[in-house]
């Protein structure tokens, strides 16, 4: 059974430590050769919970690494079979392609990169390198979002014209216990659109490949709108919606550090011809999520109630460790989210709706940058 040698680059996403725990559940299977963050455009000076230097700190105690070097590509030099990345958004363009053309694999924390241009080079590099770049979401590993997916693909609610998602309670990526002044949090990346900061990167992300999956359409363009209410430290917006075209269908995302309370369900919810569907976000009592179905009229009682826990995650594939070796190692496709070319998708979403925040009108999803047929 083959053993992996896992590389780390980039500390800025506090995702990096739930990226690594399924890793270091298979200790026979993973051996951690180093790490190596990434330059930021603006000096940190805050070094506590969430910062990219206490990301580093604790992922180097619980991997056990020794290693950290100055230059990630010092670390690429010692030939890794995998790099888990977790820089700054607008970073991705540049440090994933250098990965990939040296034939390394690459999980990287969505979104897959801040322009379409960014993810066409790189698409480009993952075919000239032979290297696979593997997107992780953690709406991947909820039970509840694929099994609404499945009810939708096996038409309990009919043909499919709206689709909504907003994330849950938020107050921004620095909101859960640490204390920090203005100067401190516009000085992270988070509140720095240059670097690819922004609600509508880090929260309307999940819905541009969640649309894509439930619909099983090809979206067309995007109105955007962009809005800094209550984080005006930074340059980065707070709040951030789209509103998505396909051939028969819309889809309405949301993306706010602003929703102390969300009050309904983020869901994935969908309406069809003969219903609505909703992922819950939680069940009560400590309970696994339901997915309900409604089908009558003003109703407030769901006709159909799913369990995701009677639904469990495929066995052997149930995390994102066992999906990316498993994938790696069969070829079977790897799961429709962590696709790189559905995230190419997702990608152009993001950039057009960005696009369209400024030219105040709808944008195409396929601009000047795309190059996939």
């Amino acid at each position: 059974m083959k053993k992996y040698r896992i590389g780390l680059v980039g500390f800025a996403h506090m995702h990096v430590l739930d990226q690594i725990k399924p890793f270091l559940t298979m200790p026979q299977r993973v051996e951690w050769i180093g790490a190596a963050d990434i330059k930021p455009m603006v000096e940190s000076e805050y070094f506590e919970s969430s910062s990219r230097s206490r990301n580093l700190e604790l992922c180097k105690k619980q991997c056990g690494f020794e290693k950290v070097y100055e230059d990630y590509k010092e670390l690429l030099d010692q030939k890794p079979d995998l790099v888990l990345v977790n820089c700054e958004n607008a970073f991705h363009g540049t440090v994933i392609p250098e990965i990939l053309m040296r034939g390394i694999h690459v999980v990287v924390e969505k979104p897959l990169a801040y322009s379409t241009a960014h993810a066409m080079a790189i698409e480009r590099a993952s075919r000239i390198g032979g290297a696979e770049c593997m997107i992780n979401w953690p709406t991947t590993w909820q039970a509840s979002v694929r099994l609404g997916q499945k009810l939708v693909s096996e038409g309990v609610i009919g043909k499919v014209y709206r689709f909504q998602f907003r994330n849950p309670d938020s107050m921004g990526p620095f909101s859960y216990g640490q204390v920090m002044t203005d100067r401190q949090l516009g000085k992270e990346w988070w509140h720095q659109e240059a670097a690819g900061g922004g609600s509508m990167l880090d929260y309307c992300c999940y819905g541009t490949i969640l649309s894509n999956w439930y619909l099983s359409q090809e979206p067309q363009g995007v109105y955007g709108l962009k809005a800094n209410f209550n984080h005006r430290f930074g340059d980065a917006e707070d709040y951030a919606s789209l509103m998505v075209r396909y051939p028969e269908a819309v889809s309405i995302l949301e993306g706010t550090w602003n929703t102390i309370s969300s009050g309904y369900p983020s869901g994935p919810i969908v309406w069809g011809e003969k219903g609505a569907l909703i992922v819950e976000n939680g069940g009560e009592h400590g309970a696994l999520p339901n997915v309900c179905v409604y089908r009558d009229r003003y109703s407030t009682t769901p006709n159909e109630v799913y369990s995701s826990g009677d639904y469990p995650l495929p066995e052997g594939r149930e995390d994102l460790a066992k999906e990316v070796f498993h994938h790696l190692e069969t070829g079977e496709p790897i799961h429709y989210t962590m696709d790189l070319k559905n995230n190419l998708w997702s990608a152009a979403m993001l950039d057009a709706g960005l696009r369209s925040s400024r030219s105040l009108k709808m944008e195409d999803v396929k601009n000047a940058c795309w190059t996939i047929g």
